[in-house]
């Protein structure tokens, strides 16, 4: 740029003069001098903008007050005040707006008074380009950084809300498998210590489903877990094998949580859609998890489950775990009826517990079960009711919209219901 300055500056100053202010000196030696430095001085206008157009405008002023007309030189005088109003804070801008204004202004003025410059139009089109010249770039430069400020920051924002929003999510998703887990091993342990010394087998199945319930839950927060190193960065360092990434476990995961471990690239981008961890093509297994803890479960199923969403399907099947998970905790329920109904773009998800007697649900402080679990079905755009039933009991009911059928049978397994409907 200043290369350029300068070539303008020394091949056209010679025709400057031939101007309608006939009193204009032509430029000589001095100005020419005065007008390589202003040119020179662009070289370092990126790290010393401030400093450079002090001297510029103390340059530009002599360069006026000795008689020489006006010419370009005032484009290098805008550019460096852009540069300035960008790069400073209000306060500087404006005192070097007013420094500016007032050197050149000056160099009018003593134009004037030597004789080099008419009174009138003459002096007011000098002033006035003084005024544009020192001020109008300085004040647009300002406007140019404040607005890539508040974009920076709008970015930023956004770039913070997402990254709560993810770590929202994955929180629920902790939330969901480890409180399922635990509640099933608990209830588990309690039965295996009860009948250890009279029924060693039953406390043997007891602890198998334990053992079995742990590594089912570590393998799906393996595989949640994965999600958020796949958004890291890769940095040539192969990948050591540690309970969250290594080899070993994931060839033990089940299928649907390898295929979201597969998936996770696409997952972790933001407003991708994700492959869920699981789906409802693990509601056999979870039935016969809370079966398996003396609680009978009547689950039916109507529509096409397959061609479900992921996100519908994952939201679907945590609604499913979790009420499962607060029977466990809080009820004595002798029979718990689930349906899962899909039609009219709309999946309808009903969990009622019966309670005998009706009172036998124990009173508990709101925890962030039901929180997030309206959360889920509030996201997806659909709604989520919880409360106790008429007739004694539990009931959970939901509808998510389901948008577009799609198959998930690649990332989470085909459903065993097909298309079709049934009983569980």
């Amino acid at each position: 740029m200043a290369a350029a300055f300068m070539a303008v500056f020394l091949l056209t100053a010679h025709k400057w003069a031939d101007t309608p202010v006939s009193s204009h000196r032509t430029v000589d030696t001095t100005g020419y001098v005065l007008l390589g430095t202003i040119a020179a001085g662009m070289l370092i206008r990126r790290w010393a903008p401030l400093p450079l157009l002090a001297a510029q405008s103390l340059l530009v002023g002599t360069f006026v007050a000795c008689g020489y007309p006006h010419g370009p030189y005032f484009i290098a005088i805008a550019v460096t005040g852009i540069t300035v109003g960008r790069t400073t804070d209000r306060r500087r801008a404006a005192v070097a707006a007013a420094g500016t204004t007032v050197l050149i202004a000056t160099g009018e003025l003593t134009s004037y008074y030597s004789g080099y410059v008419d009174g009138g139009w003459n002096l007011t089109v000098g002033l006035a380009a003084s005024v544009l010249a020192g001020s109008l770039p300085i004040v647009a430069g300002a406007l140019i950084g404040e607005h890539r400020a508040w974009r920076a920051k709008a970015e930023e924002e956004t770039t913070r809300r997402l990254v709560d929003d993810e770590r929202l999510r994955m929180a629920r998703e902790v939330h969901d498998v480890v409180g399922h887990s635990l509640s099933i091993i608990s209830l588990q342990a309690g039965v295996a210590l009860h009948v250890l010394d009279r029924r060693p087998e039953q406390a043997q199945i007891s602890l198998e489903a334990i053992r079995r319930t742990a590594i089912e839950a570590l393998d799906e927060l393996r595989a949640t877990l994965a999600l958020t190193r796949a958004a890291r960065p890769r940095t040539g360092q192969p990948d050591e094998e540690c309970p969250s990434t290594g080899t070993a476990p994931a060839q033990r995961a089940p299928a649907t949580q390898r295929a979201a471990v597969s998936a996770t690239p696409q997952a972790a981008a933001p407003g991708v859609g994700r492959t869920p961890l699981t789906g409802l093509g693990r509601l056999p297994g979870l039935l016969a998890e809370i079966r398996l803890c003396g609680i009978p479960v009547d689950a039916v199923t109507s529509g096409p489950l397959d061609t479900l969403p992921a996100d519908v399907d994952l939201a679907a099947y945590r609604i499913v775990q979790e009420s499962l998970t607060n029977v466990l905790r809080h009820a004595a329920a002798s029979l718990v009826t689930i349906e899962v109904t899909v039609g009219d773009g709309t999946l309808s998800i009903d969990v009622a517990d019966c309670a005998d007697p009706p009172a036998a649900r124990r009173a508990v402080p709101p925890g962030h079960g039901l929180t997030g679990l309206r959360e889920r079905a509030e996201e997806l755009g659909g709604r989520l009711t919880a409360g106790p039933s008429p007739g004694g009991g539990w009931r959970v009911r939901a509808q998510l919209p389901v948008p577009r059928p799609q198959s998930v049978a690649g990332a989470g397994g085909g459903h065993p219901t097909g298309t079709g409907g049934g009983r569980r």
